[in-house]
């Protein structure tokens, strides 16, 4: 029995160390492919790679929107070396670098406004209906035409929505 659970042990250490470098081999890679296509882009975009349900994720920032539209062909090359770097992971579904790579600049990333909590932001326009004159939120209804359901508190956090009086 000790045997056993030995062994069932360094088989999920193995395993482990196998997926570490695995994923090392990967973000190195990734990071070669960022440096071969933005070679002649200057100022040179920030690039972060990270994991999202097991799937890489990867964010390039521009430092303003020019910057990034004339990055067209940089980021069109960038895409194409990704697909093909993440395509075969062992995955059942499909790997699909247009999904996974972000292209922001600041402008984009400031918030128009700032919300309760960082569930309610990431739901803003998807589940949560956000009036910005109003500065109210609703529940976006399954069907279309439905008026949004008011809502006076945030349902993750439990902070009061109501707009503060002047």
């Amino acid at each position: 029995m000790i045997a056993l659970f030995a062994c069932l042990i360094a088989a999920v250490v193995t395993y482990l160390i196998f997926e570490r470098r695995r994923h090392a081999r990967l973000r190195a890679a990734c990071a070669m492919a960022f440096d071969a296509a933005y070679a002649g882009t200057t100022p040179l975009p920030g690039f972060e790679m990270s994991y999202s349900y097991g799937e890489p994720v990867f964010q390039v920032t521009f430092v303003s929107k020019d910057a990034m539209q004339a990055a067209a062909a940089a980021n069109a090359s960038f895409l194409a070396a990704i697909d093909v770097l993440c395509k075969d992971r062992g995955r059942k579904r499909q790997f699909k670098a247009q999904r996974a790579v972000f292209f922001q600049h600041p402008e984009e990333a400031r918030p128009v406004v700032v919300h309760c909590c960082e569930a309610m932001r990431a739901q803003v326009g998807r589940t949560v209906a956000y009036s910005d004159d109003a500065r109210t939120y609703g529940l976006k209804p399954a069907k279309a035409g439905v008026p949004a359901l008011p809502i006076a508190h945030c349902p993750w956090c439990g902070m009061s929505l109501t707009p503060p009086s002047h």
